[in-house]
């Protein structure tokens, strides 16, 4: 648990410093052009002209999903088969993400293709990143009492209101 905090204390470190360094570095001000064709509209800064560096965004993905790897298994019991099945998914859902940014690269260069009635990239976000934490949202609600607070700790909860209701125990206030 103890290292679980400091690894989530160092990635809450580097994504404090890369908003930072954004902020310093005026990324993010960019302003939409209004579109060429109709009027109304507004053409958004999706090429890249937002101040900041590609891998910038890249880190600061993978960082986020580092920090929501970490704070799904703070207080998992050690061995529980849904500490096991988190680490599993996160791989899988850290590798959706790669393939992610990888399609984000081909849009950019004009290799993208229509995938379930969007282009790719959308595809990924509407249809894997979005809906994926789901799965192991349900599987953690489902099993939570055994996976946080099973047998052993139960035992030992049982034991410490034992001692709480002791006649014989003297009360931790002073008083008699």
């Amino acid at each position: 648990m103890t290292r679980l905090m400091a690894v989530l204390l160092a990635l809450c470190s580097i994504l404090l410093g890369l908003l930072l360094a954004a902020v310093v570095a005026g990324a993010g001000r960019a302003a939409a052009l209004p579109h060429p064709t109709h009027a109304p509209m507004l053409v958004g800064v999706d090429a890249g002209e937002l101040g900041a560096p590609a891998w910038a965004a890249y880190v600061a993905g993978v960082v986020m999903l580092g920090t929501m790897w970490v704070t799904m298994l703070i207080g998992f019991r050690q061995g529980h088969w849904i500490h096991r099945a988190v680490n599993a998914w996160m791989v899988g859902y850290v590798l959706l993400f790669v393939i992610l940014m990888w399609s984000f690269g081909a849009y950019a260069a004009g290799r993208t293709m229509i995938v379930l009635g969007f282009t790719a990239p959308t595809s990924l976000l509407v249809y894997g990143l979005t809906l994926a934490p789901w799965i192991p949202l349900l599987a953690i609600t489902w099993k939570f009492e055994n996976a946080y607070f099973g047998p052993r700790e139960q035992a030992r909860f049982d034991e410490i209101l034992a001692e709480s209701k002791d006649p014989r125990r003297p009360a931790r206030d002073g008083r008699a």
